[in-house]
């Protein structure tokens, strides 16, 4: 009887050791939902807080990301999982971050690169618009020196109408912007509708380098 009982052991352990790797085999082909749902008992309460702390600031960098990209125009990039199904891992909910909040700064430097900043002055005006249709800058610059000067908005009062940086009638200008506004967009470029205007320096120096860039410039500005 003894004998037996103690070939009985062996077994028993050989079952249990079984048991255990067939589960942990089991867990391994299971859904990231679950796996992170079936682990919460087995990490610790200080992991749990680190854990939902990865996921409110991946969800965050998330956002952010789309809404950039949104603005831009650019898909949306996609996410294999909600945050908080990640794997209940710190240092892999680490690095989930850091892939999120590389986008986030990539997408925010093409954004600042393509966003036209309003500006009030002539030159800085034609040198901004030269992201948009480079080549331009000495044509706008030779063109205003020779009519409405790099200074503040000059009004024709002898009859012409005419007025601005590149003197402009606003027939002229208002039959050409919302094209040229619409055009930039297409390039991917943000310029503030504040900026359409013809007294604004900017909305001017946008349609002029427009006209000039795709040849719609004609003989308002006949050399």
């Amino acid at each position: 009887m003894r004998s037996s009982r103690w070939l009985a052991f062996p077994a028993v352990a050989f079952s249990l050791v079984f048991v255990a790797g067939s589960a942990a085999t089991a867990q391994q082909t299971l859904p990231i939902r679950t796996v992170a749902v079936e682990a919460r008992s087995f990490v610790s309460v200080k992991q749990q807080r680190q854990l939902r702390s990865l996921s409110r600031k991946v969800a965050s960098a998330q956002v952010a990301t789309w809404k950039c990209q949104l603005a831009l125009g650019e898909p949306r990039s996609s996410a294999s999982v909600s945050p908080w199904a990640l794997p209940p891992s710190v240092a892999y909910r680490t690095w989930v971050r850091g892939r999120w909040e590389g986008r986030l700064s990539g997408c925010e430097e093409r954004q600042r690169q393509r966003l036209i900043p309003l500006t009030k002055d002539w030159v800085t005006a034609v040198r901004l618009v030269q992201r948009i249709y480079p080549g331009t800058e000495s044509w706008l610059l030779y063109i205003s020196d020779r009519e409405g000067g790099h200074g503040g908005f000059k009004m024709n009062y002898q009859g012409s109408g005419a007025g601005g940086w590149m003197q402009f009638m606003s027939s002229t200008y208002y039959g050409y912007d919302a094209a040229a506004f619409a055009d930039a967009r297409r390039r991917g470029f943000i310029v503030s509708p504040s900026a359409d205007s013809w007294t604004h320096p900017l909305g001017q120096a946008l349609t002029a380098g427009y006209m000039r860039f795709t040849g719609r410039d004609g003989c308002h500005w006949c050399l």
